[in-house]
């Protein structure tokens, strides 16, 4: 029997225009009956992700956790801070920002309160992001106002661009990812967080907090960052519309697209019948 289902939150959980399937909340009150969990997982803030769900029964999250950052906190459901964290270091950042900004790319700084501090951002990224993350522009290229704040993580942006990301990634000084578990998101995002930090680690720490075999999870995702993820999983579950490199990783490809409601295939497949 599964008895944890994590999901990635963007073109996964949610549709395209960051709403919840109703299918999937269906599909998660008959998982709780049977004493399964609810995980979301994702890059964004806590805050945020609790945000975006705000459509689905609160009920249904009861004594649940929210892993966010891409694994870099685990939150209990209502507590006022994480159980587990991590940041990087302040030099790292900035230096990660500094060459941000020789870029032709926007950027995103994640303060671990849940702040998401912006460079350079264009309207057609800052479209993408209303309604389901709130970002404050910083108001000269320096991180030096945060070196007194703790941050998750760092990363570029180029909306279409994901091709040039790999290329700014493959190019990069080997120095600046020193400490650094770089990753990709969103077909748009280039993630930088501190080494050992991804979904996959993060799940491993919230199977042992709960007391469940990661044997006994499952986890959904559509984009690179979700890729640890579904290898650390029993079953790893790729959307409809993932990309190539999460598809070949997944244990199970499903029809659904995330417009459809994946939870529920996942649910047909695998949980109903347990």
């Amino acid at each position: 029997m599964y008895r944890v289902i994590a999901s990635d939150m963007d073109e996964t959980f949610l549709d395209r225009g960051h709403a919840i399937p109703p299918a999937n909340i269906d599909a998660i009150a008959r998982m709780r009956e049977q004493g399964m969990l609810f995980v979301p997982a994702s890059g964004r803030p806590y805050d945020s992700i609790l945000a975006s769900l705000d459509g689905m029964p609160r009920n249904l999250l009861e004594g649940s956790y929210v892993i966010s950052f891409n694994g870099g906190c685990i939150t209990r459901v209502g507590d006022d801070g994480p159980i587990v964290s991590a940041s990087l270091p302040f030099a790292k950042l900035k230096v990660l920002f500094d060459y941000g900004t020789t870029l032709d790319v926007g950027i995103h700084v994640y303060e671990l309160s849940g702040t998401v501090r912006t460079w350079n951002i264009d309207e057609e990224e800052t479209a993408y992001l209303r309604g389901h993350m709130d970002t404050r522009p910083l108001a000269k290229p320096s991180v030096s106002p945060l070196a007194t704040s703790p941050c998750a993580k760092i990363l570029y942006c180029l909306p279409g661009g994901i091709d040039r990301l790999r290329d700014i990634l493959a190019t990069m000084p080997a120095g600046l990812l020193e400490g650094i578990a770089p990753t990709f998101s969103s077909e748009r995002y280039l993630e930088f967080n501190p080494a050992g930090v991804d979904k996959g680690t993060g799940l491993a720490r919230l199977a042992d907090l709960v007391g469940v075999p990661l044997s006994e999870t499952i986890a959904c995702g559509d984009a690179d960052n979700d890729i640890a993820m579904l290898r650390a999983a029993g079953v790893g579950v790729a959307v409809a519309n993932a990309n190539d490199a999460t598809r070949a990783q997944a244990d199970y490809r499903a029809t659904a697209t995330c417009d459809d409601g994946v939870i529920a295939e996942v649910w047909e497949h695998f949980c109903a019948s347990a």
